[in-house]
């Protein structure tokens, strides 16, 4: 009998699916209770921006839109990022794309693998709210993984342009995001801090950094 292989870009992709499917869940059940949650006080204030928090511990504001305001679902506290440097006017490098890849190194050791995706896919739910196109990302790699996976595209700080820019999720010596040209780079000392990092972007492309 033949064994069944699994490559690992079929692990992510069911991983982006799976996460997606269950944010886009929880964003019409917060969306549901916006009255009821209009009627309390927020939690806090930052930046002027109210957050209510909810019965799972996670940070909610309200986008305003064309109709009613729709409620965004945050893991992190925003008054503990303070720390970590957002480029001024980030969401310029993405908001007219067409297509936009979120790449990293699938052959890094300095991160596990679920917070290297859990950070693309925490930014990714943000991006369609703030592109004009309603952009979801792409995954990519920056380099192939071993053994080689075809149905993943490597893209890299090079491929960038401004219909097409990339996002490199990378871990480095600080907690930072910042561009090169159309190339956005999302960089924390650690898995964890990496999470850190690309929910500071989410908040600056929604305008409360």
């Amino acid at each position: 009998m033949s064994k069944i292989k699994i490559k690992s870009s079929d692990i992510i992709t069911f991983l982006v699916i799976f996460i997606l499917v269950t944010s886009i869940f929880g964003l019409y059940i917060n969306r549901q209770d916006t009255v009821k949650t209009n009627t309390i006080e927020p939690s806090f204030f930052y930046n002027d921006i109210a957050f209510y928090e909810n019965s799972a511990g996670n940070y909610v504001v309200y986008l305003q839109t064309q109709g009613d305001p729709f409620p965004v679902e945050f893991n992190l506290d925003p008054r503990t990022m303070s720390d970590i440097y957002v480029e001024k006017n980030i969401k310029s490098k993405i908001r007219n794309a067409t297509k936009i890849y979120s790449t990293y190194n699938p052959n890094t050791d300095k991160a596990t693998p679920a917070r290297m995706v859990g950070s693309i896919i925490e930014l990714g739910r943000m991006v369609p709210f703030v592109t004009v196109n309603r952009v979801s990302p792409a995954l990519a790699y920056t380099e192939d993984d071993t053994p080689i996976d075809l149905d993943i595209p490597i893209k890299t700080c090079s491929d960038a342009t401004l219909e097409i820019p990339v996002i490199l999720f990378e871990i480095g010596e600080e907690n930072k995001i910042y561009s090169e040209d159309f190339c956005v780079h999302v960089v924390g000392i650690s898995g964890d801090e990496l999470m850190r990092s690309a929910d500071a972007m989410s908040y600056s492309l929604v305008g409360v950094y």
